[in-house]
């Protein structure tokens, strides 16, 4: 912890910069002054007085989020004191969820000039009497925040309603729910969203830093994002599983990297919580019940990936795939013709008012955010499908249905072989729990 002195040293270089600021023509003055107040040698944190006054400034006028960005890159360039760092970094992360937009930009203009904002890699605090963990703390508290900026610049991360924008009634912010996505939509952005939340994961403190107040207050800041995160990345999930059998090949590929990053991430994302929670970071009710994925559903997935890469696909006119036809008794052959040939081009989008059948299987320990299975749809029960007997497995599709197959929907001979490809790893499923 600092010595006396050395918090004496910090309040005189924190009462002649001010004073400085004051008459210095080259930044407004008042931005400064601010910004050196708020970020002061003293092992308490930002006062919100400052933060306020500053957001105000910032909405006002260009002007001032310019010179915000440029005098707080300053400030992170010249000290050697985690405080003083660290409290600079919460002032970027509070100015990127309720500041203006135009701020995360100038941040990276200032980084273009040269100004080490983010990019801590090489900051150590001087000070012997603060260890080492003190240091860590903020190189990871900077990674996050870059990453954050980075998610933010590319336009994937989920912005939400500030408390200002809520009292005037939500305008000039337009969000697009997790919900509403499309799977290909939301394939591109998981990605992100994982690697964020590996960033706010890896901002756990350690040694002296868990039990330190400034500290703690500033890890409440990146916990309460990271509920977001959860959230969206269980959502997208959902829907990707729900979507899973519809999905181009090379789709479903990503889906299920997304689904065994998410095995991992859930399980580390559990025992930061707990760190979080023994420390005394917010309140237990906040924080969210993390489901875990489980081995069945991956291996399920997996299964389906490797019969899915056995067939040819016309790339050129995806998601079409080359599938041969499927097996009909020799006694029994009304979708026979002899101009057909044996393998057709069919295409994987179905028909929209086909039934939807939901796999009941339990493969997640919890579900308080999202449905854990895939659906797929058809116009065949597959139940009254596996209950065929062995000579005709296909018997209930070639009455009722003979005439829409012939009227030129082939689509059901690819949902059938996505039955029995679901079916038969649903069985090996329940043979190794039986076992």
């Amino acid at each position: 912890m600092p010595s006396k002195l050395k918090k004496a040293i910090g309040a005189v270089k924190d009462q002649t910069s001010i004073g400085l600021a004051k008459v210095s023509k080259s930044t407004p003055s008042n931005v400064e002054v601010i910004i050196l107040k708020a970020t002061r040698h003293d092992e308490i944190p930002v006062d919100d007085r400052y933060l306020n006054e500053l957001l105000q400034l910032i909405s006002s006028n260009k002007v001032h989020v310019v010179a915000c960005a440029q005098v707080i890159a300053k400030r992170i360039g010249r000290t050697r004191n985690w405080i003083v760092a660290l409290k600079s970094l919460v002032l970027i992360l509070k100015i990127f969820h309720d500041g203006d937009p135009f701020f995360p930009r100038e941040i990276v203009n200032a980084m273009k000039r040269g100004h080490k904002i983010l990019n801590l890699t090489n900051f150590r605090d001087d000070s012997k009497s603060s260890p080492w963990d003190y240091t860590a703390f903020v190189r990871t508290f900077a990674i996050y925040l870059d990453e954050r900026l980075d998610c933010f610049l590319s336009g994937k991360l989920q912005r939400r309603y500030t408390n200002r924008e809520k009292e005037n009634g939500g305008a000039g912010r337009c969000h697009k729910p997790v919900t509403d996505m499309k799977p290909t939509l939301l394939i591109d952005r998981i990605s992100s969203w994982q690697r964020l939340l590996d960033r706010a994961i890896g901002t756990r403190p350690t040694g002296a830093a868990k039990s330190n107040k400034l500290v703690q207050i500033s890890l409440y800041a990146i916990v309460q994002e990271s509920f977001d995160l959860y959230r969206d990345i269980s959502d997208a999930l959902a829907l990707l599983l729900d979507n899973f059998f519809h999905l181009q090949y090379e789709s479903c590929a990503s889906a299920f990297q997304a689904c065994v990053k998410a095995s991992k991430q859930f399980e580390e994302l559990c025992s930061f919580y707990a760190l979080c929670k023994s420390i005394g970071i917010g309140r237990t009710s906040e924080y969210p019940s993390v489901q875990k994925v489980s081995d069945e559903l991956i291996e399920t997935l997996k299964e389906f990936l490797k019969d899915q890469a056995s067939f040819p696909r016309n790339r050129s006119r995806s998601p079409v795939m080359l599938l041969p036809a499927p097996p009909v008794p020799d006694n029994k052959d009304p979708c026979s013709s002899s101009s057909e040939p044996d393998a057709m081009d069919v295409s994987t989008t179905v028909n929209s008012e086909q039934e939807e059948f939901q796999i009941t299987t339990d493969t997640f320990s919890a579900a308080p955010t999202f449905r854990a299975m895939p659906t797929f749809e058809h116009n065949v029960d597959p139940f009254t499908m596996a209950m065929q007997s062995e000579d005709d497995p296909f018997e209930s599709c070639m009455g009722d249905n003979h005439m829409h197959i012939n009227n030129g929907s082939p689509n059901n001979q690819i949902v059938l072989h996505e039955q029995q490809l679901w079916l038969k790893n649903q069985n090996k499923i329940i043979a190794k729990r039986m076992a």
